[in-house]
């Protein structure tokens, strides 16, 4: 083989790689915006729970204009775990926890799962900003965290 011809197998081959490289790393950032779509697609469904459950009537299983005893246990909600006491649920997407129910709003946290990893305890949260944080009322939902 002349010495121009193995030059030019050289230069595919880095090329190959450097190519294979880019492509790995945009995949990667890919899936991770992805993770992301689906932890707030999940929120957003589970808000949507929420505040049906606040409008039926306590004899149908709903809150009667009360968040007081909600939990993820009195929703439709797919999850693959949920807690004992109801306040902690974990899907493909991620892991979802409830805090600071009231009788007039109910905070929900989703951590998408790239940032949560596994195996996990799903009963606190894992990490300290990569999370989602949003309060639903029964007019309204305020997302308190979002991050990029």
């Amino acid at each position: 083989m002349g010495q121009q011809q193995l030059l030019l197998v050289i230069l595919v081959t880095i090329l190959v790689g450097i190519a294979t490289i880019v492509a790995i790393a945009v995949f990667g950032n890919a899936s991770n915006s992805m993770n992301n779509d689906a932890v707030r697609q999940d929120l957003i469904a589970i808000s949507t729970n929420v505040q049906a459950y606040l409008l039926k009537p306590e004899s149908l299983g709903g809150g009667g204009s009360s968040f007081a005893d909600f939990n993820f246990q009195k929703i439709a909600f797919p999850a693959e775990e949920i807690t004992a006491d109801g306040m902690h649920a974990r899907n493909a997407n991620g892991v979802y926890h409830i805090y600071n129910v009231t009788e007039t709003e109910v905070g929900i946290w989703g951590e998408p799962m790239m940032e949560v990893g596994a195996p996990i305890d799903i009963t606190s949260l894992v990490s300290d900003s990569d999370y989602y944080d949003m309060v639903v009322s029964k007019n309204s939902i305020v997302w308190n965290n979002t991050p990029n």
